[in-house]
């Protein structure tokens, strides 16, 4: 697991709220074209009989390529009729599959997936995954000091955050300096309006950002930098020990990065002890 904060930008670095059917108002970026060429080299071969889930793609590309810019990758190749697509109903979920264009059967494929995707994006579950993946940051809290003041935080020492509905998960405080903390434990990114406002929440209320996310972008995780605060990157979503079976199977069949935990490995939360008992001196100073 990851975390940033200032010393960490040099190095490499929802669903639950499912984001395949937003239209992401971003500009085209030259990236796309690179990650059509992967697409189509490694997963869509003219005789290829493979049949991929869309966030299947975005998560296992994400190491060098944005989550939405593998999705524009995909829809462009769709619209060029280069690569089969195919919207299905799972659950309360459409989920979207892609395939070889030539592929003749992938529906007995997707068929094989559907009830799976159904079962994790139901919205009891989901609902879940994030209440759990906040026990899992209160208990890592405490385990290194940091306290809780309050939860749904609106309002910071007088000041109150009025201009939209959104409120913080957690403000903590150790040693004098108080951080507005959001929990996402989901696979996908967090909302792009979303995190614009948590990070303005933040500014307004006068506290330092934290966002525990499995996994961001890396011009997120700057903002956050710039705002003086710190991106702990956690790369897995953690299902909660009942669910151990569940997580298993979405391991093996989608190969996604799902982990059956009872508490955050040690070394997630201390690395954001370790950057904030360093930062603590150089604010101190600047004071």
């Amino acid at each position: 697991m990851v975390g940033f904060g200032p010393q960490d930008m040099s190095d490499d670095y929802d669903e639950y709220h499912y984001e395949e059917d937003e239209q992401v108002s971003r500009p085209r970026d030259a990236k796309v074209d690179e990650a059509k060429r992967v697409l189509l080299s490694e997963y869509f071969p003219e005789k290829g009989t493979g049949v991929y889930y869309g966030r299947q793609l975005e998560i296992w590309l994400e190491r060098t390529l944005f989550h939405w810019i593998t999705k524009k990758a995909l829809n462009e190749l769709v619209k060029e009729g280069r690569i089969g697509f195919m919207a299905v109903q799972a659950g309360h979920h459409k989920a979207h599959f892609y395939y070889p264009r030539r592929h003749r059967y992938p529906r007995m494929q997707i068929n094989k997936t559907l009830s799976l995707i159904a079962e994790f994006s139901d919205h009891k579950f989901t609902r879940a995954l994030g209440h759990y993946g906040e026990l899992l940051a209160d208990s890592g809290f405490a385990n290194i000091g940091f306290r809780i003041l309050q939860r749904k935080v609106k309002e910071v020492g007088g000041k109150r955050w009025t201009k939209t509905n959104h409120d913080l998960d957690r403000l903590i405080q150790r040693d004098g300096e108080r951080y507005g903390v959001e929990i996402k434990n989901q696979l996908g990114y967090i909302d792009q309006t979303e995190f614009q406002t948590k990070l303005a929440m933040c500014g307004h209320l006068g506290i330092r950002p934290m966002f525990i996310t499995r996994m961001m972008p890396k011009s997120y995780n700057y903002e956050v930098y710039k705002a003086g605060g710190f991106s702990l990157i956690l790369e897995n979503q953690h299902y909660p020990l009942m669910a151990d079976d569940l997580a298993k199977r979405v391991r093996e069949h989608l190969q996604l990065p799902v982990l059956s935990i009872s508490q955050l490995p040690d070394t997630a939360l201390y690395r954001f002890e370790e950057w904030h008992a360093k930062q603590l001196e150089r604010w101190r100073k600047e004071r």
